[in-house]
């Protein structure tokens, strides 16, 4: 039976207190099955790695690679540690879709090495800032694995609300290349709005509707690997919006925890 594994950033986590064993103790309390944060320096992996598995915590690694060879520098000590799958944001802005096929092959090959999942994250200021430039590669490279992150297309490309047919067919595209997700309601300003302002529930639902068709496409593929992952990715000032004092005007723990909540839910009516 295949699995839903909700995960926690730790980037969000950068204005909790504690130290890190602490915020993994309230994340595993919580019910997260995993985290999500960088991956790739020796002395980070081993502490992460230490930290997380004696909490039964699995880990989404997340590295941000300019070449094939960051890649391959990022696996030697990845390797012999593991994890649930490994997220590139990949650090390079190519214009033409030769120079960025030629980067994701390099990265393909790698990915061929290792035992766990490699995916290349939809992020803006990234090798997939351009929803169209993604979906060209997309038709050009279809066994390309994405991770997506849809907020950054939300608010790059300020899609209207009502939605436009052709935009949510570009979205689903995506979503069928997708094999895992990176969570944030976003508005066609915003990348980040609180869910429960009563403003945002057209994009609430809008969001819903997407991971849904994401999670049964994926439920209906044959090669999937036995878990998905969905990271609640509720990140920090200048992502959460403050007030004129300075401070957050939503409680982004209450709103990870009803972020979770609502996927599983999703989750669990896909699976009925």
């Amino acid at each position: 039976m295949r699995q839903f594994l909700v995960f926690q950033s730790l980037w969000a986590m950068q204005t909790e207190p504690g130290p890190l064993e602490a915020q993994l103790d309230r994340i595993a309390a919580a019910g997260f099955d995993g985290i999500t944060d960088h991956y790739y320096k020796l002395e980070d992996v081993q502490r992460l790695h230490a930290a997380a598995t004696a909490r039964g915590l699995q880990i989404e690694g997340q590295l941000f690679p300019q070449s094939v060879d960051d890649l391959a520098a990022a696996l030697e000590v990845i390797s012999r540690y593991g994890c649930h799958h490994l997220t590139l944001q990949a650090d390079v802005r190519p214009r033409t879709q030769p120079e960025a096929a030629t980067l994701i092959e390099g990265w393909q090959r790698l990915a061929e090495q290792v035992d766990f999942p490699i995916l290349l994250e939809t992020h803006r200021y990234r090798l997939t800032n351009d929803l169209l430039f993604t979906l060209d590669l997309l038709a050009q490279m279809p066994d390309l694995k994405l991770l997506a992150d849809l907020s950054h297309y939300v608010v790059g490309r300020e899609l209207p609300e009502p939605a436009a047919l052709a935009d949510d067919e570009q979205i689903r595209t995506i979503l069928r290349h997708s094999w895992g997700f990176h969570g944030r309601v976003a508005s066609s300003e915003q990348v980040q709005v609180s869910l429960a302002f009563p403003q945002h529930q057209p994009w609430v639902e809008r969001f819903t509707g997407w991971w849904r068709y994401g999670i049964e496409d994926w439920l209906a593929r044959t090669d999937t690997p036995w878990s998905l992952s969905f990271t609640c990715e509720l990140g920090p000032p200048p992502y959460a919006i403050t007030g004129a004092d300075g401070r957050e005007i939503s409680d982004r723990w209450a709103e990870a925890l009803k972020l979770k909540t609502l996927i599983r839910e999703v989750w669990e009516s896909c699976c009925l």
